[in-house]
């Protein structure tokens, strides 16, 4: 008789259909069909009548949850931090979330370029214009993001997701800056069609209100993993779409109290996986995608705060 077995490899998960057989006595386990993703698997096991393995609660495990849980505890008992201390991380994150968000999406520059660009407004030879303004503009919305997060007891609204957008796009395309599509797009690579444009501001009523959710630890970090891929998935605006969504997880996590984290360049293959599966209905890779990067943001903090 065969059964679904999961297998996790990194961040994301996978299915073998398995049939037991005995020979020489011994039990043996022949792999019948692989499975890319849950919805693959859910098909499967509806379409043979067999049960899906048992999955666990929550989207990250709960032995990841505890150490995140206890690092940021450690990190919250070292605070505050010696300013200077703060200054160079700020300064780090500064140039290595632009270089990485903007990287993600094609921007030819180097992290050394960018880190010329925003510390020395240096302008980089054989590289556009439009390149350098995504740097200085995705600083700039770093700014704000900074701003933002401080003000915890105050909601995030509407209008500062669209000045936030504006902030990105500025001097790049005036005209669609801080403003939602209108029309239909379709995204390249992908089998997902983001939805009609006239049902993007109610969409997004409901992408804020994740935004302005309160559950706290990991309850945050999957919280910021699930609006990003609801930010993705909509696609409200015509560019910047994914800059933005870095930008708001990382605002939703700094909001609970955690340093911010860095989606990386070298790990685009996997974190568009991630997204993929989401879109199937499984957000537990990338929510372990965030986990782990958030756990790395905590050792940086703890090892500056030392």
């Amino acid at each position: 008789m065969s059964f679904v077995r999961e297998v996790r490899k990194g961040v994301l998960t996978y299915y073998l259909v398995v049939e037991n057989s005995r020979e020489d006595g011994k039990v043996r386990q022949k792999v019948l069909k692989y499975l890319k993703d849950r919805r693959a698997m859910l098909d499967y096991c509806m379409e043979q009548s067999i049960s899906p393995p048992e999955e666990k609660p929550g989207l990250i495990e709960p032995e990841e949850c505890e150490r995140i849980g206890k690092k940021l505890a450690e990190l919250n008992s070292l605070r505050p931090l010696p300013p200077a201390a703060l200054e160079s991380l700020r300064r780090k994150f500064e140039v290595e979330m632009t270089y990485n968000s903007n990287a993600i999406e094609g921007n030819r520059l180097t992290l050394r370029e960018t880190h010329l660009v925003l510390e020395r407004g240096i302008t980089i030879g054989g590289k556009s214009m439009k390149e350098h303004l995504e740097a200085t503009n995705h600083a700039d919305a770093l700014g704000m993001i900074e701003k933002l997060a401080g003000r915890r007891r105050e909601g995030i609204t509407e209008k500062q997701v669209l000045q936030l957008h504006a902030i990105i796009l500025d001097k790049i395309d005036a005209q669609n800056a801080g403003k939602y599509r209108q029309e239909q797009v379709f995204i390249t690579g992908t089998e997902h069609t983001p939805p009609k444009w006239q049902e993007v501001p109610g969409l997004m009523k409901d992408a804020i209100r994740e935004l302005n959710s309160k559950n706290g630890g990991c309850g945050a970090i999957e919280s910021a993993a699930k609006l990003h891929h609801e930010l993705v998935w909509i696609h409200p605006f015509t560019d910047g779409n994914g800059r933005l969504a870095r930008l708001l997880s990382n605002l939703r996590l700094m909001r609970a109290g955690f340093p911010p984290i860095i989606l990386e360049k070298r790990t685009r293959r996997t974190y568009y996986k991630t997204l993929e599966r989401a879109d199937g209905g499984d957000l537990r890779p990338i929510a372990r995608l965030f986990a782990r990067d958030e756990e790395k943001a905590l050792d940086l903090w703890l090892s500056a705060a030392k």
